[in-house]
């Protein structure tokens, strides 16, 4: 975990340096739902962070739903294996009583 934690602020250090340098203004074009085409003037920094923002927010996404994943497999794994303890009880043969002094 601490590994992590330093390449992101790695990271994240090295992002925003280069926001910083890249403040100037860009032109940014996209089409709408009846392809319309708009344009903004934005600056980089923005359009950097945005972006950035974003993949964190799929990576995050992605993440989770692997856990999710993981979680379903695990509780599945746990029913099978009580219902296979509980039939290993079943033909499991009787144990014989402990002998104690008092039994003398």
């Amino acid at each position: 975990m601490p590994v992590k934690f330093i390449l992101f602020i790695i990271l994240s250090i090295i992002v925003a340096i280069f926001a910083v340098k890249n403040m100037d203004m860009v032109e940014v074009s996209f089409y709408d739902f009846s392809l319309n085409s708009h344009d903004f003037r934005v600056p980089l920094l923005v359009v950097i962070l945005v972006s950035l923002g974003f993949g964190f927010f799929l990576a995050w996404i992605d993440g989770w739903v692997a856990r999710m994943k993981l979680k379903s497999v695990i509780r599945q794994n746990k029913r099978i294996i009580e219902s296979l303890d509980e039939e290993l009880k079943k033909y499991k043969k009787p144990s014989l009583p402990e002998y104690t002094e008092s039994d003398r």
